[in-house]
């Protein structure tokens, strides 16, 4: 794999481009829950813990499995048992954080009227750290695969595709679950 720059602009420039366009339409769906958003504003800080936790486990579990596949440590194919190690302890990671900051919120907000129940509150960042975990693993392992088997430097695929996803998942689930739970 040769490290020239005409072929990570080759290999990044036109995805890059799509994960642009994917990040206005996540900025749009936040968008139609702003009103909530404002209304509740605790919710606020679910956004940037959703994105950067999801983000931060999804690079860690591409920077691995990545590195894995192309020095042989792993089998690049989902039967590996390493590889299903990795996404297992990936999902088990981003639940344990999820429910301690869901635990933590629903506590303060025994101290700090958040206007919404805490296990409203807990349920929401449950639900939409559950699903944005899994998505992203999955997504990321996937990715991981797929730029391995076409020879394209996971540097320029991986880590761009998977943190704009996760910031795109993120703004979904979240906007699912406020929608489930708190019916806005």
């Amino acid at each position: 794999m040769t490290y020239h720059w005409k072929n990570i602009f080759k290999e990044s420039a036109g995805l890059l481009a799509l994960m642009g366009f994917i990040g206005v339409v996540g900025g749009s769906v936040l968008g139609t829950i702003e009103e909530t958003l404002l209304i509740y504003p605790v919710l606020l800080f679910l956004v940037p813990i959703l994105n950067g936790v999801g983000g931060n486990l999804g690079a860690v579990l591409g920077a691995r499995v990545s590195s894995a596949f192309h020095t042989g440590r792993i089998e690049p194919t989902f039967t590996d048992d390493e590889l299903r190690e990795n996404m297992l302890v990936m999902i088990g990671m981003g639940f344990f954080v999820f429910f301690a900051f869901g635990l933590g919120m629903s506590i303060a907000n025994f101290f700090i009227d958040f206007r919404v129940t805490s296990l409203e509150i807990f349920t929401v960042i449950i639900g939409a750290g559950f699903i944005t975990i899994l998505s992203i693993t999955l997504i990321t392992t996937v990715v991981s695969l797929w730029s391995y088997h076409k020879g394209l430097d996971p540097d320029n695929i991986v880590i761009p595709v998977e943190t704009t996803l996760c910031d795109f998942i993120g703004i979904i689930s979240l906007a699912l679950m406020v929608w489930l739970v708190i019916g806005l």
